[in-house]
């Protein structure tokens, strides 16, 4: 992290571009993939997702956070090996065809996992560490907070960003109380237009057709939005609960996708069905973190 001055340097994310690259082409001229729409999205999305969370892990500035990514691109290099299976099983591609993507796959899965053996030996910090006066790390709060002392003089804050849905009533995204961090029901309505991704509804307002997975992604880059203007970092959140509009249908998606999020966390959890949420979501998070 230190000598290398962008994502696009590092082998790793050289490779995964590459292998995304000729995932995306080869479930564009194998006809029989491009119609199992479902397998080639999720191909599609694996791929990419391997090389997108190296690029945002390095953006991060941080040892810790970039780790985390790193975990995360492993985790879906790992996906897209079973979905390649999966592939080879359905007859959508030769065994020459699997194992040249196979091959690649493991490789920069094994190179992912011995960079993060890597950073875990190092004593390298990150790029946001750099100017920080040592012993000051709890005096520097976000610009986004109002800050507040209790009576017994522990720090109190509230804090809201531009980065995630605006709240719908009168509470913040998040509250610091001394070095736990307690965020409100974080949802997956987009902070840019309020948009529900996937989302489909009918003139009065009826569900018509909706995307867990696609809900899950939006949500849990709320809830890190929140957790980085608010001091804190996916690292560090320490306790879930988890509510779905529909536990039976949404269950499967929502845990696969949480794991490629929490693997590395290990965070505890509850995930409990309710009959609905204030707006048209169907998943909605309830977040505690600390503040070192």
């Amino acid at each position: 992290m230190s000598t290398i001055q962008s994502f696009e340097e590092m082998e790793i994310w050289q490779i995964a571009r590459e292998l995304h690259l000729q995932v995306y082409n080869i479930t564009l001229t194998i006809e029989s993939l491009t119609k199992d729409f479902e397998l080639k999205d999720q191909m599609r999305r694996s791929s990419g997702s391997i090389m997108d969370n190296i690029a945002e892990g390095f953006g991060r500035g941080s040892r810790l956070e970039f780790i985390q990514f790193l975990s995360i691109a492993k985790a879906s290099a790992s996906e897209l090996q079973s979905q390649l299976v999966r592939c080879l099983d359905r007859k959508h591609m030769t065994q020459d065809n699997f194992s040249t993507l196979n091959e690649m796959t493991l490789k920069v899965g094994n190179k992912i996992g011995a960079f993060i053996k890597y950073l875990n030996q190092t004593n390298i910090k990150g790029q946001k560490f750099i100017n920080r006066v040592p012993g000051n790390e709890k005096n520097q709060t976000p610009n986004n907070t109002k800050h507040q002392t209790t009576n017994n003089g522990e720090s109190n804050e509230t804090i809201n960003t531009a980065k995630a849905a605006k709240p719908l009533g009168a509470y913040p995204h998040a509250r610091r109380v001394g070095n736990l961090l307690f965020l409100s029901g974080i949802g997956s309505r987009n902070a840019t237009d309020n948009a529900i991704p996937g989302l489909e509804l009918d003139a009065a307002g009826i569900i018509l057709k909706y995307d867990i997975e696609a809900e899950c992604h939006q949500c849990f880059a709320n809830v890190k939005a929140v957790l980085e203007a608010s001091g804190s970092s996916w690292e560090k959140i320490i306790d879930v609960t988890v509510f779905l509009t529909n536990m039976k249908d949404d269950f499967p998606v929502y845990n696969k996708v949480y794991g490629e999020y929490f693997t590395a966390v290990q965070a505890c959890r509850t995930t409990v069905e309710v009959k609905s949420l204030p707006t048209p979501i169907a998943i909605e998070l309830k977040v505690i973190a600390v503040i070192e």
